[in-house]
């Protein structure tokens, strides 16, 4: 017997749209995304933090 997860999701969730990042919009070079509320100067802390993960989770998959 196989798992399958679209017999288990309630139709409403099935309807909701992924959420989509300004990276994923943008088709452009740019470095920062001020409209996306980035810090032009860079992160205060000390330690670099990915905020923001890919969406689509590319290396899990991959894994």
């Amino acid at each position: 017997m196989r798992f399958d997860l679209h017999k288990l999701t309630r139709p409403n969730i099935k309807q909701l749209t992924p959420y989509s990042s300004a990276r994923d919009e943008f088709s452009g070079d740019a470095k920062v995304f001020l409209d996306a509320n980035e810090n032009s100067l860079g992160s205060p802390l000390p330690k670099w933090y990915n905020r923001y993960p890919d969406p689509h989770q590319q290396q899990v998959k991959a894994a």
